[in-house]
């Protein structure tokens, strides 16, 4: 779990915009997401795992207990999820309406790859540690 810990800055991106479709955002936000570079900062506070998303427009922080669900609010979207480790990947099920989205965080040479997948829609996005948060 400590290989997930820091702050990360996004550097690549593959196929956000329709992965956001999929999630059920609408266009103007499609279209900001995918044009601001967020940063992610995740770290230990006491049992809780806390992550914390920064851009130019929004911030969000959710925090959780490896596990057990919580409510996870992102980007003024809200879903029911819980978040596990398999394997040294971090996975998040995230569950709304009828559906699910399965995001998936591994470290692969000193970076974060997050893959997120909702119905046959799979995007991926390419993460490096940076020192500090802008």
């Amino acid at each position: 779990m400590e290989a997930f810990f820091g702050n990360w800055k996004l550097v690549s991106s593959e196929n956000f915009e329709e992965y956001m479709r999929a999630v059920g955002f609408g266009e103007e936000q499609v279209q900001v997401g995918n044009i601001v570079t967020p940063v992610i900062s995740i770290y230990q506070d006491g049992e809780k795992v806390v992550t914390k998303l920064k851009t130019s427009i929004i911030s969000s922080e959710n925090s959780f207990i490896l596990g057990k669900e919580f409510d996870e609010n992102v980007a003024g979207k809200q879903y029911r999820s819980v978040v596990h480790l398999d394997g040294g990947k971090l996975v998040n099920t995230r569950k709304w309406d009828d559906k699910t989205s399965f995001l998936t965080r591994e470290i692969q040479d000193g970076k974060m790859i997050m893959t997120m997948r909702c119905d046959d829609i799979v995007a991926v996005r390419t993460y490096e540690k940076i020192s500090e948060v802008d």
